[in-house]
């Protein structure tokens, strides 16, 4: 595809993603608590621009920062799940759970995401260590966000979405095997069994299955949001 067809198609999106990004972020400021997963909502719309940047080198068949197929749709890939998906998912943990120190734990993790996520793409730039340090830091997040989850009280969605989203946490416990041996020089599979076994598996699994349970048990925000100018004139 040439640049103009690439940006005619891919442009609506982004303004699209941009434009919920903001939303997300002004109803984070709306709340009487400022919670780090309600503002994670938000910044992992960012993660979205970003793959669709990558989607647009890929239906260019340009090549960016040395990179060219199929490194490039596995970028935006990467980016969609590991980056907005992931953090969505683990936002929403904090949500769904009453304990408020597995909420801190969970609140911990929000900001080790994007860290663990820069760190990997270090790795694939050819950075020493960043390969090891990011599947570890990723492997350290589904680990504790899922034993928030189970010892932390969820009980802010009902039965049905509960044991989907807990299926959705469980899933990257597996996955993230053949990222480890991949990371370390031991790697279980190739680069394309690495994509079905590894990345379709987390879109799948923990991506699209935890964002239907949120979807459908919809759990509300630890906190209120602050009343309006009319709400705080019409109080007696």
């Amino acid at each position: 595809m040439s640049y103009f067809s690439v940006t005619l198609v891919l442009f609506p999106p982004v303004i699209a993603a941009v434009y919920i990004g903001l939303i997300l972020l002004r109803r984070a400021f709306s709340y009487s608590e400022k919670l780090p997963e309600e503002f994670a909502l938000a910044v992992a719309w960012v993660f979205v621009v970003g793959g669709l940047f990558w989607l647009g080198v890929y239906f260019s068949d340009s090549i960016f920062l040395g990179f060219g197929v199929p490194w490039t749709w596995l970028a935006a890939a990467h980016f969609i799940f590991a980056g907005y998906g992931a953090l969505t998912i683990t936002a929403m943990t904090c949500r769904v759970i009453s304990s408020k120190l597995a909420q801190r734990w969970i609140r911990v993790l929000i900001f080790i995401h994007p860290v663990s996520y820069l760190i990997t793409a270090g790795g694939i730039l050819g950075y020493p260590y960043c390969d090891e340090l990011g599947a570890t830091g990723y492997a350290f997040i589904f680990i504790t966000q899922l034993g928030a989850f189970f010892f932390g009280k969820p009980n802010r969605m009902s039965k049905g979405p509960l044991v989907l989203f807990a299926i959705s946490l469980i899933v990257p416990l597996g996955t993230i095997i053949p990222a480890l041996s991949w990371a370390w020089g031991s790697p279980i599979f190739g680069i394309y069994d690495m994509v079905r076994y590894h990345g379709v598996a987390n879109a799948i699994g923990h991506v699209c299955l935890g964002l239907t349970a949120f979807g459908w048990g919809r759990p509300k925000a630890h906190s209120k949001p602050l009343p309006s100018v009319t709400e705080i004139h019409l109080d007696p």
